[in-house]
């Protein structure tokens, strides 16, 4: 089982097998300004019993990016998270695994620049109903963990075998 997450405020998660239809959420970490530790805490108490519920065998996140004039504690809380998301992932005996960003969006869309339309465009083809971009990115980022640690199943997850399964 993956279990494969767009870190932010508000996170999308994709939960499968590699040889099953995954399923696709969101949850949205309340608001805490500059609390830092207030918005990990938040993070914490939310993931662990995910990850108690669903026994991943993998869990994989998109590197945290910052782009332009981002606010330190912005910067402080993405990176927070990927932390977090590593030390419940350690303490539950879990392999975890980070992606660039760009592999995601190569993997989705075939463009490793691909804009949030274009990711959630490509979700739909493969038959999902993303309600977010987040989910949209949580998919892509399932999708490489699929094809790079499980490449025998990979061929379900072309557009066309994914989209007759749905």
């Amino acid at each position: 089982m993956i279990m494969a997450l767009d870190l932010a405020t508000q996170t999308g998660l994709c939960i499968g097998a590699p040889d099953a239809r995954p399923t696709l959420s969101h949850f949205r970490l309340p608001s805490t300004g500059t609390d830092v530790g207030l918005f990990l805490s938040a993070w914490e108490d939310w993931l662990r019993p995910q990850v108690r519920e669903v026994g991943p065998s993998l869990i994989v996140f998109e590197a945290p990016i910052l782009a332009g004039q981002t606010q330190i504690a912005t910067t402080r809380k993405l990176q927070g998270m990927a932390g977090v998301t590593e030390m419940v992932a350690h303490r539950a005996s879990i392999e975890c695994a980070e992606v660039a960003t760009s592999q995601v969006k190569k993997a989705l869309t075939g463009s490793g620049r691909a804009e949030k339309h274009a990711m959630m465009a490509a979700c739909r083809a493969y038959g999902f109903d993303p309600k977010t971009s987040d989910e949209a990115d949580a998919f892509g980022i399932w999708l490489c963990a699929v094809r790079l640690r499980h490449p025998s199943h990979a061929w379900r997850w072309e557009p066309l075998n994914a989209a007759r399964t749905a």
